[in-house]
């Protein structure tokens, strides 16, 4: 058993300990009141998440996201790296063979997939997810999903992923005809590698609902696969989504794996007896790397040693056709030239390098936060019982004077930190003086001689201004001062959470209050009702760094930030900006007159420089914000506990008949110790 498969088997223990500890708790009554109910929710919602994790421990370790032009193979390729394509020959007229290809996800000539879809590896079993799985959609403007069904018929799967008018009309039923699909799910057991995919559209899609769900897969990808047809080489065309995965990759480390996808089209032996896929990845191997050349020294960790890999997903179908049909040699030959082996290899290696111990450490970060909640509430049911009735008076009185100065200090505190965020993010901002300036220098004289008519004189201009933009953000401080920025706000606000905590505890319980905050408490995203929206956010930014309403709005749309139902800002403050920015970067003038070109690429500078400055200050701004909304949660968690055993103290003393409590101590004493060592279990795992 590898490591890997033993943090697994460790992870669903803990979890089935935090699950069965959050089930036997609910014996506990808080309170009759509103509490009691509020509590038992809370409970059901988070043994809900603890089972949706326990399905995820094994099956769901990497998010990958496929890239590529229409109709470049993501879909037919990820059907057969999950081993979900089945080839169905169809015997034809005059004893013709036609090949087909039934898989998880819709495969075409032309453009295919209209909308973002993902395969979703699920430990369930039964029939509901078994064979070509369970799919589900969601529309445009709805936040549920619609069930479709198990095992959908390749008409009907066309009909959710396609905007193919006939095919909408012909497998749809009429209440969906007119809907729009915003994104697709196929939920899949048994699955074959224990990864999430993300099937995104071939670049270009100007739906911005799809744009923001393809941006949310670009920010929680582990790792990119770039697909491209053997029967294709790369062109500058493809150089627009590349160069924004070559940034990506730079800002945040993730890898990307290289693949060309359907050799068996281009096995024909030109004259020198070579197959013709090998010249086309020979051609677009030398492609990449003159396009991203290497400086001495330097490793070469985006294109790699051996570049695209080539795969036949087709090949290695056929070789499971031949297989049931009892030719076991040429099962043999097709398996092994489809090469599909060496791509899922690839996958694993990442999961095993640290992706997979990166979700299964996040899953029991979340667990430990669902106990912890749950943990603290019946700790307070605890105290109250053990209080001598004679006592609680005092004890009320004493809980009464910190709620109120809990209440006061919350308001504070939250003033305090935003306070200090604008200081931080004003001083991020400062490090953009003179941007403009710097741009104009470097490029007003290339954009003046370039033919900017010409798409690869344009690229060209394009490339140098994004290098540009990044040497400015790394070596003239954006990146590392928010960095030095961000690791003071976080360690300012955990002093205050602790402190203001400490403030409204008991002596005796002062250090078991102050210990369970802590840098990973305080990162975990805050729940939903504590978010900031997106919009005020855009106000806010506004306000700190002068970038306009517009131009921020502009940004966090493209990132798919506002219109959501909350705001979630996660990963590096560079990686981030850089989907915002790159999602609105480029203008296209509809001027065809070379002068009039130059000059309005000359002036876009200027916007460019703006959007650059706005980008990393909606990101500067969105990781600060979460923290303290979740400074919020963390302190409304400890007015709720004040309030809470208030309420408890109450109700003993309305009957002071019942105020012998030595059976619920006996029985709730050992509950909570358990939950110490749950806790502590989970802690160590992390």
């Amino acid at each position: 058993m590898s490591e890997l498969e033993s943090m697994s088997v460790e992870l669903r223990h803990l979890l089935d300990r935090a699950e069965k500890w959050l089930h036997m708790g609910l014996a506990f009554e808080l309170d009759t009141g509103a509490g009691q109910i509020e509590q038992t929710e809370y409970v059901e919602t988070a043994l809900r998440a603890i089972s949706e994790m326990k399905a995820r421990t094994a099956s769901s370790l990497l998010n990958v996201a496929f890239l590529g032009g229409f109709s470049s193979g993501k879909s037919f390729l990820i059907s057969g790296l999950q081993k979900c394509l089945e080839y169905a020959p169809i015997p034809e007229a005059g004893g013709m063979i036609s090949d087909q290809y039934i898989g998880l996800l819709h495969s075409a000539a032309k453009a295919s997939t209209a909308c973002p879809a993902t395969v979703v590896p699920v430990e369930e079993d039964g029939e509901k997810f078994s064979h070509r799985g369970f799919m589900q959609v969601r529309f445009e403007g709805e936040s549920n999903w619609e069930e479709i069904g198990n095992s959908p018929s390749p008409g009907t799967v066309a009909a959710y992923t396609t905007q193919d008018p006939r095919v909408i009309a012909d497998w749809r039923p009429p209440r969906h005809r007119q809907l729009r699909v915003a994104e697709v799910e196929i939920l899949l057991g048994s699955a074959c590698l224990p990864a999430k995919l993300y099937d995104l559209p071939g670049h270009g899609a100007l739906n911005p609902e799809h744009e923001r769900i393809a941006n949310a897969a670009w920010a929680t990808a582990d790792c990119f696969v770039y697909t491209i047809q053997a029967t294709h080489t790369l062109s500058p065309v493809d150089m627009e989504l590349i160069r924004r995965l070559y940034h990506h990759h730079l800002d945040s480390g993730k890898p990307v794996i290289w693949v060309m996808s359907g050799i068996d089209r281009a096995a024909m032996m030109n004259v020198y007896k070579k197959a013709e896929w090998k010249d086309a990845i020979e051609t677009n191997n030398a492609f990449l790397r003159n396009e991203f050349p290497l400086k001495p020294g330097q490793a070469d960790t985006f294109i790699g040693v051996d570049g695209f890999i080539p795969v036949s997903p087709a090949w290695e179908a056929l070789s499971r056709w031949h297989e049931k049909q009892g030719e076991r040699n040429a099962s043999i030959s097709r398996e092994s030239m489809s090469r599909m082996d060496k791509l899922r290899k690839a996958l694993t290696d990442i999961i095993e390098a640290g992706a997979g111990r990166q979700h299964l450490t996040s899953m029991a970060r979340e667990t430990r936060t669902h106990v912890l909640r749950r943990h603290q509430a019946l700790t307070t049911l605890l105290a109250s019982a053990q209080t001598p009735l004679n006592e609680l008076s005092d004890r009320k009185n004493d809980l009464s004077r910190r709620l109120t100065q809990l209440r006061v200090a919350m308001a504070v505190v939250r003033t305090h930190l935003e306070t200090s965020l604008e200081g931080h993010a004003r001083r991020v901002d400062r490090s953009f003086e003179g941007l403009e300036a710097y741009l104009h220098h470097e490029l007003d004289a290339e954009i003046r001689s370039a033919d900017l008519t010409k798409e690869k004189e344009a690229i060209k201009i394009e490339t140098r201004k994004e290098k540009l933009l990044r040497e400015w953000a790394n070596d003239r401080g954006p990146r590392t001062i928010w960095e030095d920025e961000y690791k003071d706000f976080m360690n300012s606000a955990l002093s205050l959470v602790r402190e203001t905590i400490s403030e409204t505890s008991s002596p005796e319980g002062l250090a078991t209050a102050t210990s369970k905050v802590d840098l990973q408490q305080l990162t975990i995203p805050p729940s939903q009702r504590y978010r900031t929206s997106a919009q005020d956010l855009v106000q806010t930014i506004s306000g700190i760094v002068g970038v306009s309403t517009p131009v921020l709005t502009a940004i966090a749309t493209a990132a798919g930030l506002v219109g959501s139902p909350a705001l979630i800002v996660s990963g590096g403050v560079a990686v981030l900006a850089g989907i915002m920015y790159g999602t609105i970067r480029r203008n296209k003038s509809k001027s065809t007159a070379l002068d009039h070109l130059r000059k309005e690429w000359i002036e876009n500078l200027d916007k460019t420089a703006e959007h650059y400055r706005g980008a990393y200050a909606y990101a500067v701004g969105g990781r600060g914000t979460l923290i303290i909304d979740r400074v919020d949660e963390l302190l409304s968690e400890r007015r709720d506990e004040l309030s809470r055993e208030i309420i408890l103290i109450e109700h003993r003393l309305a009957e002071p008949q019942n105020a012998d409590r030595s059976d619920l101590v006996s029985r709730l004493d050992p509950h909570c110790q358990a939950g110490e060592k749950v806790l502590a279990a989970l802690k160590e795992f992390i």
